[in-house]
């Protein structure tokens, strides 16, 4: 049984093996009473929680998909056609609300970058945690599935709303590479606080590094509008400090921010 978990998809993972699982019933690859790999399996093999495939199977009883026999496994139940119908015209309905979601991300941002452009942006800048900082994107980002680990928690001084968008649109670009599992390395003395993201991937291209927080610059294999960088990029400066990018064991992304007290408007 073949599953590929798509991490830049705005569908709950445990969705996503729902869907596929229907589909290898639907072109009968998947039979009445053909077992199903395990949940510990099934989640060694897509490298996610056990949970999430758990909370999978369990959409697919109780949709009457598939029947668990406990201290045996879970079975593929039997075929009802009219459920199967209904779920292809639910796969065009979800392509086009794919499209539709795309559509309304790029307004989104043009949206953003149109507002950012007027530099009439009332910034408040609080210290906050950084570890809430991150639980908040992991809130937001939790249809991708995200592990990040934080090194050390400090403050960060900084306008919440907008300091949060500029590290989800970095967050996202690492997650969009399949690579779920994101390392926060924090560092600060008394002028300055240097943060490091980095991913487990293969990395950036070395032809894309000089062009990434250019605006509508997408690498290949990119599922976005090719503008989530250069935002982010434009936030940060907003907040008087600059990012980079880099190949280092994977993506990483480093951020630098004055530990100031900045004024309100900039």
């Amino acid at each position: 049984m073949n599953i590929i978990i798509n991490h830049s998809f705005m569908v709950p993972i445990y969705e996503q093996i729902v869907d596929q699982i229907k589909t290898l019933i639907r072109k009968g690859e998947l039979k009445e009473n053909d077992s199903l790999p395990s949940v510990r399996t099934l989640s060694k093999t897509l490298k996610i929680s056990a949970l999430t495939v758990k909370k999978a199977y369990d959409t697919l009883e109780a949709e009457g998909s598939a029947v668990t026999i406990h201290g045996k496994g879970t079975y593929i139940a039997s075929a009802n056609t009219e459920l199967l119908l209904e779920e292809n015209q639910n796969k065009k309905l979800y392509a086009i609300e794919h499209q539709i979601q795309r559509i309304q991300l790029l307004v989104n941002d043009l949206q953003t970058i149109a507002l950012l452009d007027s530099h009439n942006i009332q910034y408040c800048f609080k210290e906050y945690d950084l570890q809430m900082l991150i639980d908040e994107i992991e809130e937001d980002l939790d249809y991708l599935n995200p592990q990040i680990h934080l090194n050390k928690n400090i403050k960060v001084l900084c306008d919440e709303k907008w300091f949060i968008e500029a590290l989800e649109n970095i967050i996202k670009n690492c997650l969009e590479k399949n690579s779920t599992l994101l390392s926060i390395f924090a560092y600060e003395n008394e002028t300055t606080l240097k943060m490091m993201i980095q991913d487990q991937g293969n990395g950036f291209k070395e032809k894309d590094l000089p062009f990434l927080f250019q605006r509508f610059y997408r690498g290949e294999n990119s599922k976005g509008t090719g503008l989530g960088l250069y935002i982010a990029k434009e936030i940060i400066e907003a907040h008087h400090g600059f990012i980079k990018a880099y190949n280092q064991q994977g993506a990483c992304f480093e951020i630098v921010l004055p530990q100031m007290k900045m004024k309100k408007k900039i």
